[in-house]
């Protein structure tokens, strides 16, 4: 699936996962869309709101490892929570040991009979990781475990 935010590939067994972005904030927020598009089957991101709301915080010494890390959280609240999460807001500072993400992950309550069951996506992998700038926007990827 591709949209102009994001997109997911096929990787052998595995899917993987990709979010673009003018910041990159925002590419880290739209790859929390290829990764739901994968684990609900049907989901219409215009009637999704922002219901609930999770503080996190993550640190990492390379982007790449932020970015997986990232993906784990949100997976992680999904599963223990019961959310899909539609968009993080804060910020990703570069620190003197590496990355430090803060903010809010936001999402709506998933409903298995709305919804549907997609994927089931055991984590965020290290297969493909990578977060970039190519030009005005910012790439970041990984391969999901399916």
């Amino acid at each position: 699936m591709k949209t102009k935010d994001f997109e997911t590939f096929e990787h052998g067994a595995d899917i993987g996962i990709r979010g673009y972005g003018k910041t990159l904030e925002e590419a880290f927020s739209h790859a929390l869309k290829a990764l739901f598009s994968l684990v609900v089957e049907e989901i219409k991101w215009e009637e999704l709101k922002a219901v609930k709301s999770f503080n996190i915080k993550i640190e990492a010494e390379f982007l790449d490892e932020l970015f997986v890390m990232f993906i784990n959280k949100a997976l992680s609240l999904f599963y223990l929570k019961s959310v899909i999460f539609t968009e993080f807001k804060g910020v990703i500072l570069s620190e003197k040991k590496g990355y430090n993400l803060k903010g809010n992950l936001m999402g709506d309550l998933y409903d298995s009979e709305k919804f549907g069951f997609g994927v089931e996506v055991k984590g965020a992998t290290f297969t493909m990781a990578e977060v970039k700038k190519e030009g005005d926007l910012w790439i970041a990827q990984c391969v999901v475990d399916v």
